[in-house]
């Protein structure tokens, strides 16, 4: 594979965790860094940066884009205003909208817009999307995780006893039987 553009979530890194098992399964790593180069900027322009970065260099068929948490969540806001993506679409644990616990509470800008257009079958089919979410991961709610994937004909692994934080050996498997 020869690239990948990764967003890991917040305070997630390019080059650790998940990011260095991607390092390893392709020639080059890029992407942006939720707490680094996006920080501070405004939501839509976080949007627009990720726009660039994607028609500049992984708008192609095989390409790949994988997108942890709240970095999935900037990913999908991002192309729900795009053409469908040509390439893959690879998601761990995706944001899809406003969660409440009990204790927390954890509404991102435009909470509504990713749900309803799952709801209403319009958000851009692209080539291929799999997504892997903890069956107990209160900010990535496996239902609708559910209804992402059935939207956009996608691959969906729920883990039984995971939550937010899935076991790095079952992310790996899991994207070792996509390849």
């Amino acid at each position: 594979m020869s690239s990948i553009y990764y967003l890991p979530g917040r305070d997630g890194r390019l080059k650790k965790g998940l990011g260095a098992f991607l390092q390893e399964k392709c020639d080059q790593l890029v992407g942006r860094e939720v707490s680094g180069d996006l920080k501070g900027l405004k939501f839509e322009d976080q949007l627009e940066v990720i726009q660039q970065d994607l028609l500049e260099s992984h708008w192609h068929e095989g390409d790949w884009i994988v997108a942890n948490s709240y970095g999935a969540y900037l990913l999908l806001h991002t192309l729900i205003d795009m053409e469908s993506y040509p390439g893959n679409i690879f998601l761990l644990s995706p944001i899809l909208g406003a969660a409440q616990t009990q204790k927390f509470f954890f509404r991102p800008p435009r909470a509504k817009r990713l749900l309803q257009s799952f709801q209403e079958r319009a958000f851009p089919v692209p080539r291929s999307l799999s997504c892997i979410v903890g069956k107990f991961d209160w900010q990535s709610v496996p239902e609708r995780c559910v209804d992402l994937c059935n939207a956009v004909n996608g691959r969906l692994n729920v883990v039984p006893d995971g939550n937010h934080v899935i076991d790095p050996e079952l992310v790996q498997n899991f994207w070792q039987s996509m390849g």
